[in-house]
């Protein structure tokens, strides 16, 4: 990222899906849409690590959605109340 993503015109131009997981449901591989993300803040390469050593070039981000997630959504993805 160049800087570009905080633009009018890039936010104009892409959409950015947020899908995350419960770990609580990482065997049935489900994933909730959770919003779109109009920033991108502190974007970075990062490298992840399987458990078998194997290595996996990742990008890092803070994300602000459009919109707050739906507090049952996210009752239910955290277990806590959303305030």
């Amino acid at each position: 990222m160049d800087g570009t993503e905080r633009t009018p015109e890039w936010q104009n131009r892409h959409f950015v899906p947020i899908f995350i997981r419960r770990k609580a449901e990482e065997q049935e591989k489900s994933y909730y849409f959770v919003g779109s993300a109009v920033a991108l803040d502190d974007v970075r390469e990062s490298v992840n690590r399987s458990e078998d050593g194997r290595e996996s070039k990742v990008v890092v981000s803070t994300l602000k959605l459009i919109k707050p997630v739906d507090p049952e959504l996210y009752r239910h993805l955290t277990g806590k109340s959303a305030l």
